[in-house]
């Protein structure tokens, strides 16, 4: 399961951010040297220094600072927020946080548990908003667009920026690419993503596999009684292979036709995730295999056994 950010995410946390930036941004060049870097930076923002590593991570990760050999140093997106953040309430920084998926989790929740009127504002309840979503809450509070009295209120501009994929992505938690999990989020994402923009009521679209892995599906979509659970695949070839556990072999079979598998084929990890996904979208994608079981016996799909348990046998 993909590290969630989001409840770490602290208002604290998040005001020492824009220091950091500040502080990157007047150090002579050719920039902080990263074995001095923590010592530096905590002197000057406090808290924690234990918790500076995270922070430059997160930094990073979303594109707001870079290494260059051993050195620290501000990217241009970086400079915009150390100067001008200020001015706007940090919306600057806001913005850029949910867009990198760092609340992607509460994002996620937030969504689920809330309404949409005719006007498309998200409205829910303040004690259920600040529950599921609490830093999430706060950061989208900087905005004008947004209003938090008896309920959290969330204009249709700004709930367009926390429904689109990019933001439901999980934000990395190391620069190192791992091709399987990264693939796998993705296709998840899509799937996600492609049942609530089918959805009669988007908020009873589920993405279950964040919280729990051992479901032996991803997806829950209550809009259907019984409702829907999909396993996701994905795939850089568009040819349909793929494998699957014990578990959700099991889980397969016991729902039959209520269970669906989608595939993506086609996806590549170098594309951003919103242009993929229109693109996959335009080719077809996902293809839907509904009934495994049925599948099977109809020749439609075909299974190969890849692996074997091999014990002692107990009459040895």
């Amino acid at each position: 399961m993909a590290r969630d950010l989001s409840s770490w995410m602290t208002a604290a946390r998040v005001d020492r951010m824009p220091i950091i930036l500040t502080c990157i941004r007047r150090y002579p060049p050719p920039g902080i040297n990263s074995s001095d870097a923590h010592r530096y930076l905590w002197r000057h923002c406090g808290g924690p220094m234990s918790e500076i590593p995270t922070l430059l991570e997160i930094l990073t990760q979303v594109g707001l600072i870079e290494y260059e050999d051993t050195r620290l140093r501000i990217t241009r997106s970086g400079v915009r927020i150390a100067t001008q953040d200020h001015q706007v309430g940090g919306r600057i920084l806001g913005k850029t946080l949910i867009q990198a998926g760092v609340f992607a989790g509460q994002v996620r929740r937030l969504l689920e548990v809330s309404q949409v009127d005719e006007a498309g504002t998200l409205v829910c309840p303040k004690d259920l908003a600040l529950r599921v979503a609490p830093q999430l809450t706060g950061i989208l509070r900087r905005f004008s667009t947004v209003t938090l009295s008896t309920e959290l209120r969330v204009e249709a501009s700004m709930v367009a920026e926390l429904g689109d994929v990019w933001s439901l992505l999980p934000a990395p938690t190391s620069p190192k690419i791992d091709i399987k999990k990264d693939m796998g989020n993705r296709g998840e994402l899509y799937s996600y993503q492609y049942c609530r923009m089918n959805a009669s009521d988007s908020s009873k679209v589920r993405w279950v596999a964040r919280d729990d892995e051992t479901l032996g599906y991803d997806i829950e979509d209550l809009n259907y009684t019984p409702r829907r659970r999909i396993e996701v695949k994905s795939s850089g070839d568009g040819k349909v292979r793929f494998f699957l556990s014990r578990n959700e072999w099991n889980v397969a079979h016991e729902l039959g036709e209520h269970y669906e598998v989608h595939f993506w084929g086609d996806v590549s990890l170098k594309l951003p995730v919103q242009q993929e996904f229109e693109k996959l979208i335009s080719l077809g994608y996902p293809i839907i295999l509904r009934g495994i079981s049925d599948l099977l016996a109809s020749g439609r799909l075909a299974v190969t056994p890849t692996q074997y348990l091999v014990t002692h046998s107990d009459n040895d």
